[in-house]
């Protein structure tokens, strides 16, 4: 649904300060939702892959990273943020600073605790309990 991609683009885009340089989304529900993002806000946009492809480019990291560039994640559903987690590693690892991570829905089952323990901010543009689930 378009219409709905882009209005994520926007409520992302609220979370993008002058401090953000580009944006990231994980595979694979943040990638379209990291690129509605990147379009609301003229930023660039990384995609971290699970995984480095064995194929191809054979990188983890798609996209143009620079060590010190300051980035936000954005992630579809935060459960327990464990691939979001591991997405923001890989780009520290790279030289980046995470700036904070942003998912679309927290299940509110874990990640938004997991994830400030490890020393991120952390939003969600909706819980669970907004839903009424």
């Amino acid at each position: 649904q378009p219409d709905i991609l882009a209005e994520l683009g926007r409520r992302f885009a609220a979370h993008v300060t002058d401090g953000v340089d580009r944006l990231a989304g994980a595979e694979l529900g943040g990638i379209p939702r990291g690129a509605a993002a990147a379009m609301a806000t003229g930023r660039p946009m990384v995609l971290v892959r699970n995984q480095k492809k064995d194929y191809g480019t054979a990188k983890q990291i798609e996209g143009k990273l620079e060590p010190g560039d300051r980035v936000l994640i954005v992630e579809d559903i935060a459960t327990t943020g464990g691939q979001v987690l591991e997405a923001a590693k890989t780009l520290q690892s790279l030289g980046a600073t995470v700036v904070k991570i942003v998912a679309v829905i927290d299940r509110q089952e874990g990640a938004r605790e997991n994830i400030e323990s490890a020393g991120f901010a952390f939003a969600s543009l909706l819980t669970k309990g907004d839903l009424g689930v």
